[in-house]
């Protein structure tokens, strides 16, 4: 129903549905959606809350789903989101629904007053969540997009020390998602006993292509085009986030991406199962997210500077434990000079010896010369090789003296490289997603991953899927917030 509808179905303005909260009422939450994520992600966290919210409301379009949740809960349950967005106990609303009901639901809620909390990714399109991003501000609702990562607390060091200007002019990151199984991915259990007589295809279809029931679809949506994107949507927008974040809060505006179905074919998965993306950003820099649904071997986050590396480790990549800022070496002599000046507390720690150069002379013949084919690509490093060259020419045709003068090279790299220092920041107390979700609602401050952050990681997961499937490069003109198919004029 349009806006006008269905304030006038209910009988009421979208003002009075806003509660003024006392400093010991709890917050009513209304969750829509009952399936995995509801479940096992909001209602068990929310319950772990139930001195600051308590849940009102839930509602599913599959009744086993809904008497669920109202089972777990003791809410009120509701076959039709429009009506639990019209209860007056309900305060906010969670939307745990696939991915094409996001901006639908998220714009009426919070049309009706409500503050929305809205799963990842955002939605569906970058129009959707242009308009979403506008019905907030026109409404001063809250609207916050779910990911657990962008809760934790390293990411505000992080952007303190990349917006202080501690690595120089920013380049390149890069970060990653995998999952390894036998089975194909979103592999769901699909309920025998599920049908039209307990489930509602035409509600949960919504605006997607009308197409017969199918059990497939409905609880393994994930591996269809028609409701999502893919590990794009499902994974890597928790890990281009932070980073967007972090690095600037910049628009992509250009993107390329490649990967395939290698593992599991399309009559299987519509998505691809192993998926690279590359987007260059407004504010300059390039950031590079790959993954597969077929290995599990992740690839470190890094963010390069012209003048110093931020790098994150362990335990996972939803929830590193610390970084360290390393200087680059023409630049090592400022780098403590800089540190502090960004203000952030942190301790020194000497860095690590460069890869492979302590054992430089132990390593087999062809990837010693591989190494030595490297250095020999810098240019300082050839000028002197060239010079030496003609003093010693046994330089070039004795292997013994040849491995000699580039094993000193390495260690003495190493050495140099073991007396500097790296700053080392580690993670600061962190909240969850649903504290700070909570804590935004009272106080009106912004959540961790505010609409306008969410919007920037819709236009990036949805540019690297235009570019896969269309086979070309994506492009995004920030000003006219939209896509195009070439680079808009300078």
């Amino acid at each position: 129903m349009q806006r006008r509808t269905f304030l006038a179905a209910t009988g009421v303005s979208a003002a009075s549905y806003r509660r003024v909260l006392g400093a010991n009422d709890r917050i009513g939450i209304g969750i829509i959606g009952i399936g995995n994520i509801g479940v096992g992600q909001h209602i068990r966290g929310l319950k772990a809350l139930e001195d600051r919210a308590r849940i009102v409301a839930v509602c599913d379009i599959y009744t086993p789903r809904l008497d669920r949740g109202i089972t777990l809960t003791s809410a009120k349950g509701y076959h039709a989101y429009e009506d639990l967005i019209a209860d007056r106990n309900v305060d906010a609303v969670i939307v745990a629904t696939p991915d094409h009901w996001h901006a639908k639901m998220a714009i009426d809620a919070m049309r009706a007053g409500k503050d929305v909390d809205v799963e990842k990714p955002m939605c569906l399109t970058i129009d959707e969540a242009k308009e979403m991003v506008r019905v907030a501000r026109e409404t001063g609702r809250v609207l916050a997009v779910d990911s657990e990562h962008m809760a934790h607390g390293i990411w505000k060091p992080a952007a303190a020390l990349v917006g202080s200007g501690v690595l120089g002019q920013l380049l390149w990151s890069q970060t990653s998602r995998h999952r390894n199984s036998v089975e194909p991915p979103w592999e769901y259990t699909i309920d025998k006993d599920a049908g039209p007589g307990n489930l509602d295809w035409a509600r949960w279809l919504g605006s997607r292509p009308k197409v017969p029931y199918s059990p497939e679809r409905y609880f393994r949506w994930r591996r269809f085009w028609d409701y999502g994107g893919g590990i794009t949507t499902d994974l890597y927008y928790h890990h281009i986030t932070p980073l967007i974040h972090v690095t600037g809060r910049g628009f992509p505006v250009r993107a390329v991406a490649g990967g395939g179905n290698y593992v599991h074919p399309t009559t299987v998965l519509e998505v691809p199962d192993t998926f690279v993306m590359t987007l260059d950003f407004e504010n300059r820099h390039t950031m590079v997210c790959g993954g597969s649904l077929a290995n599990s071997v992740e690839v470190p986050i890094v963010i390069r500077g012209h003048r110093a590396n931020m790098r994150f480790f362990g335990p996972n990549h939803l929830r590193p434990s610390y970084l360290l800022v390393e200087p680059e070496g023409p630049f090592a002599a400022e780098f403590a000079g800089r540190i502090a000046k960004a203000g952030v507390e942190g301790r020194w720690v000497q860095t690590e010896g460069a890869a492979g150069g302590r054992n430089f002379r132990r390593l087999p013949r062809a990837q010693q010369e591989e190494m030595i084919g490297g250095l020999l690509g810098e240019a300082d490093v050839k000028e002197q090789y060239d010079a030496d060259l003609k003093k010693n020419p046994a330089l070039g045709n004795d292997p013994l003296k040849r491995i000699d003068y580039f094993a000193m090279i390495f260690e003495a790299r190493v050495t140099k490289r073991a007396a500097q220092r790296a700053f080392r920041v580690d993670s600061p107390p962190s909240e969850s997603f649903h504290e700070n979700f909570l804590r935004s609602i009272r106080t009106r401050e912004k959540p961790v991953l505010d609409g306008e952050l969410g919007y920037r990681s819709q236009v990036a997961v949805v540019l690297g899927v235009e570019s896969w499937r269309k086979n070309k490069v994506a492009f995004f003109d920030p000003k006219q917030e939209r896509m195009l198919d070439a680079p808009p004029a300078p």
